[in-house]
């Protein structure tokens, strides 16, 4: 149906109820990262909802921030999305809008910044300020953000996306290269693995002990590294098809979403994987 006098619309199985002239999504449309929550849950980054969604631990969707959907505007390419590191709600990677936006725990919207280019990834760099994977210049950059908006150059990496805290260092996702490199805070680079079963990995998340967990769209699969870079299979095939954000729950099992599948999953340490919400049923 199409949206109109205030009347609902079906859009990938997700009802869209109209508010004035804005829309609010009632469930998943098109998950592509997450972050836990500060209240229990996760906060969703939905690419086709064009913002943050919360989800509790049932599965139940909720808009947290959403933006009119319209290029060009806030929150329209929402892409990734990071614990604030001063505590104050969630940023916001917009590659639509070469933007960073933090959204409150109210949902308030503002803007750091809109002088980045395709940023993919989020992490936390100091209480000031995150660090961005940004596919800059068709090779890649980190960047650093200060919360104040100050944008300068950490390192350079070759297509990277996901980012994960390694003690004082980072370890970054490159989909361009198949790897994973380890990044200094003093910005040197060097390579942790490359190559196959790395097909075009998405994001990456420690796994309390050292190692980490990565996600691979191509692979429909997430692999586990260790600190001295062998990796192996963690879970990998249906119904895994295209898994994307990652983050590690309490309990030590991962949470994953996959936008292809329309859904978010759990992945246990053993690799048992179990469907936590879908599209057509989070509402």
């Amino acid at each position: 149906m199409r949206l109109h006098h205030g009347l609902a619309a079906l859009v990938l199985g997700t009802v869209i109820v109209a508010i004035g002239t804005r829309t609010q999504p009632e469930g998943l449309v098109y998950p592509v990262d997450l972050v836990a929550a500060s209240g229990g849950g996760w906060v969703v980054a939905d690419f086709k909802a064009h913002g943050l969604l919360s989800m509790d631990a049932d599965g139940a969707v909720t808009p947290l921030r959403v933006g009119k959907g319209l290029p060009r505007t806030p929150l329209y390419g929402a892409r990734a999305v990071v614990a604030a590191p001063d505590g104050n709600g969630y940023l916001v990677a917009d590659p639509g809008t070469f933007g960073l936006y933090r959204v409150d725990g109210e949902g308030q919207l503002s803007t750091i910044t809109t002088e980045l280019d395709i940023p993919q990834g989020l992490a936390r760099f100091d209480d000031e300020s995150v660090l961005v994977a940004d596919l800059r210049s068709g090779f890649g950059v980190l960047l650093r953000v200060t919360l104040d908006g100050k944008v300068t150059e950490f390192a350079d990496v070759d297509s990277p996306k996901g980012i994960a805290i390694d003690g004082d260092d980072f370890v970054v996702v490159s989909h361009g290269a198949r790897a994973l490199f380890r990044v200094e805070r003093s910005g040197r680079v060097s390579t942790l693995v490359a190559g196959p079963p790395l097909d075009f990995p998405h994001d990456v998340v420690s796994d309390g002990s050292g190692g980490f967990v990565v996600t691979d769209g191509y692979a429909a699969a997430l692999f586990h590294v260790t600190a001295s870079g062998e990796i192996s299979v963690l879970a990998q095939g249906a119904p895994l098809v295209n898994p994307q954000g990652i983050v590690r729950a309490e309990d030590g099992s991962y949470v994953v979403v996959d936008p292809q599948a329309g859904a978010v999953f759990r992945v246990t340490s053993s690799g048992q994987v179990s469907r936590l919400a879908s599209v057509r049923d989070s509402r």
